[in-house]
């Protein structure tokens, strides 16, 4: 979470970066050193047209202590809401983040509650109690290696649970819900990525004239919580390999500060139902990152080598941001996109939705994975065809 950049001295050539930049945390990392890993600009936010979107509002965040949510309610906060309302089911890191808000923000307006998102009794009313305008969904479960082993759980959390909120919202006069996907539910081959796009059908396929709902779909967050970038720096820090999956891997990243202004941009310039595409450039290869983070800290191969680990179950060598079928249309704001296409209407989702959640408490793995594919044709469950590790040589720097 940053709500101030811990400033590093830069040099101007990054081959000649000082050898003692200290291999810490995030927060030692400045906007400089995010630029120069993107190898672009950081987005400027355009605060004063979404400004006018969450002013004197209520509003809810899910996931609020994750790396995206509580950036998010740091930002919400400069925007002057009326009402935060902060969700989380971990305990210890909303009590955190409690305590790092009540720094810089009036304690009054601020609300926090230990909850589970799929408890839809308690959720409606306290989105009644709270007359709330704007529901921020950023929880869910991510981790790709991990929901694919558990893909029951993934289910429950990201779909069905979403499910109970998005109807808890829908009885309790919200005005907005947005739901926070990825690229990976683009052509999924993990059960995190499907997971993601079943949540896009179902927030898409519910037309409600009073609730308008927003899908979000972006690629990776560089210093999120499980993200490559703070492996990486712990691994610089031990002295350890930088494992890297495979040397053509690629991924789009922003910032956690981009990735939550352009949600809340979103919120302001798309005023309908809609699939939303943040785009902020071509993919970047993980490896290209590793190197460019080994030289800003001054090391070189011999100190700290490079290791290709394979591609794990789930992954991909390049994620997409559009379906072959989705048109892309422009929002009116730059690197925000829609994707039009056609809508699964509700009636025929719902059933297979229902035999989904039967899946999960009476089948086995192949049938939850079959009763996803049913709903996501394009979903690739069977295991990628991976390369082995001792095939993957280095490049020379």
């Amino acid at each position: 979470m940053r709500f101030e950049t811990t400033g590093i001295e830069r040099y101007n050539n990054v081959d000649t970066l000082a050898m003692n930049l200290p291999i810490d945390n995030l927060a030692k990392l400045s906007d400089a050193d995010f630029s120069e890993l993107l190898g672009r600009s950081l987005l400027s936010p355009h605060l004063e047209s979404t400004c006018t979107s969450f002013q004197r509002k209520s509003i809810v965040v899910t996931g609020a202590a994750g790396s995206i949510g509580s950036e998010l309610c740091s930002q919400l906060l400069r925007l002057d809401v009326a009402t935060l309302i902060c969700i989380d089911r971990d305990e210890t890191a909303l009590f955190y983040l409690e305590q790092e808000l009540s720094l810089h923000y009036a304690h009054s307006r601020i609300h926090y509650y230990v909850e589970d998102i799929g408890g839809t009794e308690r959720i409606g009313a306290l989105l009644r109690e709270h007359q709330v305008d704007v529901l921020l969904h950023a929880a869910a479960y991510k981790h790709v290696p991990l929901m694919q082993r558990n893909p029951g759980a993934a289910l429950k959390n990201n779909v069905f649970a979403l499910t109970r909120l998005l109807e808890a919202a829908e009885g309790s006069g919200v005005k907005t819900f947005l739901l926070i996907s990825t690229d990976k539910a683009v052509n999924p081959s993990s059960v995190m990525g499907c997971t993601k796009r079943i949540g896009e059908l179902v927030l898409a396929s519910r037309t409600n004239r009073d609730m308008r709902t927003l899908s979000v779909r972006f690629g990776n967050v560089l210093g999120s919580q499980g993200s490559v970038l703070p492996l990486f720096l712990q691994q610089l820090r031990n002295g350890e390999p930088l494992t890297v999956t495979h040397p053509e891997a690629g991924r789009f990243f922003m910032t956690i500060g981009e990735a939550a202004s352009l949600l809340l941009e979103s919120v302001s310039v798309v005023t309908s139902t809609e699939i939303v595409v943040l785009d902020v450039g071509a993919p970047i290869r993980i490896l290209d990152m590793a190197l460019k983070l080994r030289r800003m800290y001054g090391r070189g191969e011999s100190e700290v080598p490079t290791v290709f680990t394979g591609l794990r179950p789930g992954e991909k060598l390049q994620e997409e941001l559009f379906y072959d079928y989705e048109q892309r249309r422009p929002s009116g704001r730059e690197h925000i996109l829609i994707a039009d296409a056609e809508r699964f209407p509700w009636i025929n989702l719902e059933p297979l939705l229902r035999n989904l959640e039967d899946s999960v408490v009476t089948g086995s793995q192949q049938e939850m994975h079959r009763a996803m594919a049913a709903i996501v044709p394009e979903y690739q469950f069977e295991s990628l065809e991976l390369l082995p590790t001792d095939k993957l040589l280095a490049p020379a720097e």
